[in-house]
């Protein structure tokens, strides 16, 4: 047994997870305390892998991009957020120097686009490196231990034991613990359902890599037919199907209907907004907290773009089957038929045992053999639902739930931006309590909700000034009305329209005569309206975005409209426009014309020229404008 002391925190898994509660810790600014503390030692992370892979894990050896930006990746960890409470920052911290790493500054470039998990990777590699090389400044309190692995944790009296063992063997010794934080990983099994099938049938997890994919591959250049069924409706399974129809040979080609997806439940995408979801013809019900919908558990990014493209019949090769019963004809023709079958379904967790007082825990789990739950404070609970306040989980194989979950279809919260904020921000306040969630908080959510409320209220004048400058912009447009007008507009509304040049080919008018079209129109109010001068060329002119004003008469109604297309004209005065006399001078409206077939532009400037004669005496031509009446509709 190691006599050296006890440390704080024992650290079991050396990935994005473990690591990432050395992040969360160095941008609230409390690394110092955590790996240096006053009565007694700091952290022991036990990573079983090699240095190389410290901080990623096996991430970057899959062959897919992130479905999640670039940008979202390496803000979680290297973004300044002096605003929030508590603040994040990593000025001082050994964080300051990722920013010069050749693969941060990718990341960077990249923006808001997906990244390949490989170059992700490499940049979490990077990170694992400086996490380590800042934990042997504190060798005294803190130490990293590399190809090392943990055998068991046994909880006896006060403090927890973890036997560990070097990788390439040797004796096994004990270290001390207040805490254990598992952050282990996960792995998939073959089910009991394809025991027949077992030399054809391959897991996701290994297809999506380099090694996997050369093996799939190999089987289906020696087959006749390249039939693959791929089992599973989650973000892996159109990860697969991606892989399989962008990364395999020439040779390996597909044909339309030669990828068949089984799944159970419904196919789910993430949307930034309900309205976003809606304009994609999803029905919304609830979203969360910010807006989101299917926020942990829909598909993003390349795993998206594909389902979308086979539901809209742009992508023949694959379809998809919803199985509501099992087993079913469906299913098994689709085993029989296929020439390999990948199975997409879960991960459970890495688990080592775990006891206290001599005997073994029955951990709870999400479904048979599934993932080790936790509860919203990060804590393994027991099989009874009880919370195990010393045994702590994060990262792939631990069920941490979403805190904000509206949508009550969400399972899990995943992803490395959660385990270095949310995750990572549970396993600090176990340690030092609620004062890691900021002033007046006392969970995870109510800090989410203090830092949103925050920027609202920041963001709020801004907008307020942007509504007030939008509508004084208005304003000009409206300054010559007569208050009676005014009054009658007052509940109209302002929408935007596109406004394109009219058609090349002749507009088609129902005509009546000149006399009748005097008749149907009412005497016109003297009341000034700023345009363009009529004899202006438009043909040219490109699309723009006009403003239409749309409003309800008191006295009977009807929409009112403002005409700006020489259309508009025409269908309003209903002349011919190779007719029109003098006797059409009385007839007003408003606009400008646009060239159209039939010599209608020449007639209603004529008409505009003849009225503004009698009207006002003479045109008034002010800063290239025409004072010009406006009707009263």
């Amino acid at each position: 047994m190691d006599q050296d002391g006890v440390y704080k925190l024992a650290i079991v898994g050396g990935g994005p997870a473990g690591v990432g509660v050395l992040v969360r810790a160095a941008r609230l600014g409390y690394l110092p305390q955590l790996l240096s503390p006053a009565a007694s030692k700091g952290v022991v992370l036990i990573h079983g892998g090699p240095v190389d892979n410290l901080g990623c894990g096996n991430l970057g050896e899959y062959i897919i991009n992130s479905n999640t930006f670039a940008k979202s990746l390496v803000s979680s960890v290297l973004e300044e957020k002096p605003d929030l409470d508590p603040p994040e920052s990593i000025h001082g911290t050994f964080l300051e120097e990722l920013t010069q790493h050749a693969a941060a500054k990718r990341l960077m470039d990249a923006g808001n686009a997906s990244i390949g998990l490989p170059e992700l990777g490499k940049f979490l590699a990077a990170l694992g490196s400086l996490a380590r090389l800042e934990m042997l400044k504190y060798g005294a309190t803190s130490t990293c231990l590399v190809n090392t692995m943990a055998v068991s944790v046994a909880r006896v009296g006060e403090h927890c034991e973890i036997t560990i063992k070097s990788v390439g063997g040797g004796d096994e010794r004990v270290i001390l613990a207040d805490r254990v934080l598992l952050a282990t990983g996960g792995h998939q099994a073959m089910p009991p359902e394809l025991s027949n099938y077992r030399s054809k049938a391959f897991l996701s997890d290994y297809v999506l890599r380099e090694s996997g994919r050369s093996e799939l591959s190999a089987v289906l250049a020696k087959a006749k037919e390249k039939k693959v069924c791929i089992v599973g409706g989650s973000h892996s399974a159109f990860s697969v199907a991606w892989v399989l129809l962008h990364k395999m040979q020439k040779e390996n080609a597909f044909g339309p209907k030669d990828i068949t997806m089984l799944h159970r439940g419904p196919i789910r995408c993430y949307y930034a907004t309900k309205k976003e979801a809606e304009a994609d013809g999803v029905v919304v019900e609830k979203t969360d907290k910010c807006g989101s919908v299917n926020t942990f558990t829909g598909l993003r990014e390349d795993a998206k773009a594909l389902y979308h493209a086979i539901t809209a019949g742009r992508e023949p090769r694959v379809r998809l089957f919803q199985l509501k019963k099992q087993p079913c004809a469906v299913q098994t023709h689709a085993y029989e038929a296929a020439t390999a079958i990948v199975w997409c379904c879960g991960y459970g967790t890495n688990t080592i045992p775990v006891t206290a007082n001599g005997a073994e825990l029955p951990l709870r789990r999400n479904g048979n053999g599934g993932a080790l739950e936790l509860d919203l404070k990060g804590h393994l609970m027991l099989s009874t639902g009880e919370s195990i306040p010393w045994l702590l989980g994060i990262g792939v194989g631990f069920s941490l739930r979403a805190a904000f979950d509206e949508m009550r279809s969400e399972t899990r919260a995943d992803g490395v931006t959660v385990y270095h904020r949310r995750g990572a921000t549970l396993v600090l306040a176990a340690i030092f309590g609620t004062q890691i969630y900021g002033t007046d908080c006392t969970t995870f959510e109510q800090m989410v909700e203090k830092c949103e409320r925050r920027r609202k209220e920041e963001r709020a004048p801004i907008q307020a000034a942007f509504s007030s400058n939008k509508e004084s912009s208005k304003g000009p447009a409206s300054t010559t009305r007569e208050p009676s007008i005014v009054k009658r507009l007052s509940s109209a509304k302002l929408t935007d329209e596109p406004s394109y040049p009219p058609a090349s080919t002749p507009t088609r008018i129902r005509l009546k005569p000149p006399e009748k079209a005097l008749a149907s129109q009412t005497k016109p109010r003297q009341l000034s309206l700023r345009v363009k001068p009529a004899s202006k060329e438009c043909e040219d002119a490109a699309p723009s975005i006009v403003r239409s004003l749309v409003a309800t008469r008191q006295d009977d109604g009807k929409a009112m409209r403002r005409r700006t297309s020489l259309d508009d004209h025409a269908l309003h005065l209903k002349i011919e426009p190779r007719s029109a006399t003098s006797q059409a001078i009385g007839a007003q409206s408003c606009g400008k014309p646009k060239a159209v077939a039939g010599g209608a532009k020449d007639a209603i400037q004529r008409i505009r020229l003849e009225r503004c004669s009698r009207v006002n005496g003479r045109p008034n031509q002010e800063d290239g404008v025409t004072a010009i009446p406006v009707v009263e509709l």
